[in-house]
């Protein structure tokens, strides 16, 4: 049963890679396109840090060991974790746990092969930005949300 999670993780890890390319080849640096107004647009941007463009202004050396190994690591020890506790979570942890893998698998292959992660979704209200961010991310994102309702509502099940 671990497989087929597995396997969606690798799928959205190359999901995520191939919308990544489309939109390097598609779109200049910088450049927007609106699809929502005032709400959501793409925007062609690197990001040599983590969320938030967090430690980009490391040297790029150390940059690209320490997030691509820190980015490694927590791959590694999240298969080792998943590898044991696995028996233990219902389908929706798992999803959420596939969800979380494949996201990272997609921001670790960016890190290791291109030193900076593509970034293209600006989320923001009129003259206020959020952030910028790619599917890998939103994949993290909603998984990690799923694992929490999931946990919770498996708790108040066993009260």
């Amino acid at each position: 049963m671990m497989a087929f999670y597995l396997i969606l993780a690798i799928f959205l890890a190359v999901l995520d890679q191939l919308v990544k390319l489309a939109v390097r080849q598609q779109m200049g640096d910088g450049q927007v396109i609106d699809l929502i107004p005032n709400l959501i647009n793409l925007t062609y941007q690197e990001n040599r840090g983590i969320s938030f463009s967090l430690f980009a202004d490391l040297p790029e050396s150390m940059r690209a060991l320490f997030l691509t190994g820190v980015s490694a690591l927590v791959v590694l020890g999240l298969l080792v974790y998943l590898k044991k506790h696995w028996p233990s979570y219902q389908r929706g942890e798992r999803l959420g746990f596939a969800l979380i893998l494949g996201g990272a698998l997609g921001n670790l292959i960016d890190r290791g092969w291109r030193g900076s992660v593509t970034d293209y979704m600006h989320f923001y209200y009129f003259d206020q930005s959020f952030f910028v961010n790619n599917l890998a991310d939103d994949l993290i994102s909603i998984g990690f949300v799923l694992v929490l309702i999931y946990s919770f509502k498996e708790r108040v099940h066993e009260k």
